[in-house]
């Protein structure tokens, strides 16, 4: 019965230091806005840093983890915006009337910028050194997703439109509600599947 009540003593206090070097490693940065007009910076004990801006008609958010993470957004007129990057990756998301914007990036090299106004819903996710972008200036709905060396855009304004685009392994997929997709895999993979078109 010592031995057990000695060896969970032990499992206690490797789980104590576990966490303390954990905590110790650093936190991230994360900034959100309140109800009223502000304007919110952090850096984090890691390196990270964010920035948050709103009128204080809707909600911003911007979360960064690792050294050389950077993740901001920026609401008007009853916007909501969430950028999210880790691993020293730069995320950037924005919203006016009502659009509604998430940016996820991931890895060194990877960015993303979205841009969603008049009730438009735009989503964009790069990883593994990509880069992606989605606009929605109308009530649409734009998402790209690219990894591992990947470039995915997509952009439409009309309303009741959509365009999804995707790449990986360093495929080039380009979607607009506006005019015929461009798919170029490089060796790996690309596609659009939207209101103007698709390819891939």
């Amino acid at each position: 019965m010592v031995r057990g009540k000695a060896m969970i003593g032990f499992a206690a206090a490797a789980l104590l230091a576990f966490a303390a070097a954990q905590a110790f490693a650093g936190a991230g940065a994360v900034c959100k806005t309140s109800s009223s007009s502000t304007h919110v910076t952090h850096t984090g004990s890691d390196g990270s840093e964010c920035l948050a801006t709103s009128d204080g008609t809707g909600k911003a958010k911007a979360t960064a983890t690792g050294s050389g993470s950077y993740a901001e957004t920026d609401v008007e007129s009853g916007g909501h915006s969430s950028s999210f990057a880790t691993d020293s990756a730069m995320s950037e998301a924005e919203s006016e009337s009502d659009g509604t914007s998430t940016a996820h990036a991931s890895n060194p090299g990877s960015n993303t910028y979205v841009d969603a106004d008049n009730h438009g819903v735009a989503k964009s996710t790069a990883t593994g050194g990509s880069t992606g972008e989605a606009t929605a200036l109308g009530k649409c709905v734009a998402t790209s997703k690219a990894t591992n060396g990947s470039t995915a855009d997509a952009n439409c304004e009309a309303a009741g439109s959509f365009v999804h685009s995707t790449a990986t392994n360093g495929g080039e997929a380009f979607g607009s509600d506006s005019s015929l997709p461009t798919c170029t895999p490089n060796g790996g993979t690309a596609k659009v599947r939207s209101t103007g078109g698709n390819c891939g």
